[in-house]
Formats: structure tokens, sequence, C-alpha cells
């Protein structure tokens, strides 16, 4: 269906001590997930009690995002009277504004979001309409369980800080690979179907002599990249440890928007966040990773 939902191209940059044994949520705190045939998560949205619409979980995407069209269908009117800078993982744009009064996608209530339009043609046959984005989860702490497609709203608290919130509320963090590279800087982006790294990490991997044609589609059109494959070893982020992985190698603008061109980066996508439970707690700041089996778990 995609290869990365997203005319932004992927990503819109635009919990003290841990709970011994099973943490219980209750139902309105527990959403399932439906993954998509590209590794993605989507979620059943009400907007103003209408709906559902199909959104994309996005952990890279500071601000939901919603098609056009489908605003327009929910009163939006393009005026440019409010509009905001969105940083996409290709480019830097300015995007209109339209606010959601009353957006659920949990049985525990709908949040008010300030969403971002993204411009789309309205016969356009892509079935996400919107990226559900940091800003829609009201939750201080909360946890994602990417093996099996279920966040929770009232998460676990963290105990280890592999990780940190930023300001947006995006997740970054570091990894470390074998071959003496300590420091990786990541962003953790379940937006993105694959992992890519920079310039600057792909010198010090295995790079592949040829290239590969990837889409990124999003919820307006598809944007073709070129990108080489990147054989990554021993790759170890928080409690992960993964044997190897092949991810690619791209130029992209939000690389440098984070002061990251002349350090080794990568964008950590659903190609390996799919072996990943994460927990978050925005009031520390604070991001635990874990392993989601234990063939892969470094901390036991």
């Amino acid at each position: 269906m995609i290869q990365d939902l997203k005319r932004t191209a992927i990503s819109l940059i635009c919990l003290a001590t841990a709970l011994s044994g099973s943490t219980a949520w209750s139902d309105d705190e527990t959403v399932i997930m439906e993954r998509a045939p590209s590794g993605h998560f989507l979620l059943p949205v009400q907007i103003n009690n209408g709906g559902p619409y199909t959104f994309l979980f996005d952990t890279g995407a500071s601000h939901t995002a919603i098609a056009q069209p489908v605003a327009e269908s929910l009163g939006f009117q393009s005026v440019w009277a409010q509009t905001g800078d969105v940083q996409s993982l290709t480019t830097r744009f300015e995007a209109e504004r339209f606010a959601l009064n009353s957006l659920q996608f949990a049985r525990s209530g709908p949040v008010q979001i300030n969403s971002v339009v993204i411009p789309a043609p309205e016969d356009s046959a892509n079935p996400v309409v919107g990226l559900l984005g940091a800003d829609a989860i009201a939750s201080d702490q909360y946890s994602v369980d990417f093996s099996t497609g279920t966040l929770y709203l009232s998460g676990r608290i963290p105990e280890y800080a592999d990780g940190t919130v930023n300001p947006l509320g995006l997740l970054l963090s570091d990894a470390s690979v074998r071959r003496g590279i300590s420091h990786i800087n990541v962003i953790i982006d379940s937006g993105s179907a694959r992992s890519i790294v920079n310039e600057r990490l792909a010198r010090y991997m295995r790079q592949r002599s040829h290239t590969v044609r990837f889409n990124i589609n999003g919820v307006d059109d598809d944007i073709d990249m070129e990108a080489a494959p990147v054989t990554m070893r021993r790759f170890m982020i928080g409690g992960l440890c993964m044997n190897s992985f092949v991810a690619l190698q791209a130029d992209l603008d939000v690389f440098d928007s984070l002061g990251w061109t002349h350090e080794p980066a990568i964008v950590l996508g659903m190609d390996v966040l799919q072996y990943t439970t994460i927990h978050v707690d925005r009031e520390t700041g604070r991001v635990q990773i874990d392993a989601a089996g234990d063939g892969i778990d470094c901390r036991r």
C-alpha cells in the first residue's frame, strides 16, 4: 500500500522505578491498532462525531495532520489565515492549520487538535487521510508495543532513560553499532516504513554499491527517491540488540534541521521498531526502549 505514508516524506517534524510484573490497563486506556501491509499502524479516528477516518500512527510527527479534502468536509476553508512552519524529512514548508475540536481514537475521550492541513487531490485513492501525531496523545505517560500494535494511554514509568522527549514531543535517542561507533543520533519514527541513515553514518557501515528506488506515499501524492542500502550490524538501542538489518541511505533535510548533518544519525522506522516496546514519560522527558522478544533483549 505504502512505503511511507506522507507527502512530508515520512515524518512531520513538524515512566522513578519500573513497575514489577505486568501492568494492568483498562479498556479505556488500551488501543489496538491495525497493521498495514507496509508495516505502519493505522487507527480509526472519529472527528466531531463523524467518521471513522483512517489515520497513521506517527511518532515522528509533532502535530497531527489531515488531508485538505477531509478538512474541507469538516468546515475548513483555505484562506491562509492561520499557518505555521512544518519540517518534513525532505523540506521545510508553510502549511495551514485547522482546529479539530473533538478528535477521538480511544474510549477514554476526545482531544482538541490544531491540525496541519496537507493539500491532497479530492480523488486520491489513498485510504489514509491523516497522521496522528504526538499532540493527539493527551496522557503524560504512554506506552507502545510495536510488536502487537498496542497503544497504552496510561504507560509504564521508565526504569531506564534510553531517550528523551524533545520540546515538540518527538522521541529522540542514541544507538551504537560495532566498528567503534558508540553514538548514533536517533529519531523514533513509526511513520517511516524503513530506517534511513545519513551519509555520515553510511560512511562507517557497509554501504552497497548499487542503489534502489523507493516511494514515499503521502496523503496527497508520491515522492520517488533513490537510496543506497546500508547493512547495519550489531545495532544496539536501549534494551534492543539486532545482529543485522538493512537500512537506506538518503540525504534528508530533517538531519540538518536537528543539527545532525555532520554526526552519524538514523531515522528509526518500522522495520526495526516492530521489535520494540517503548515507554514515554513527558513529565520527566524520559523514554525507555525495550526489546519485544527474549532473543533480541540486551538486558537479559
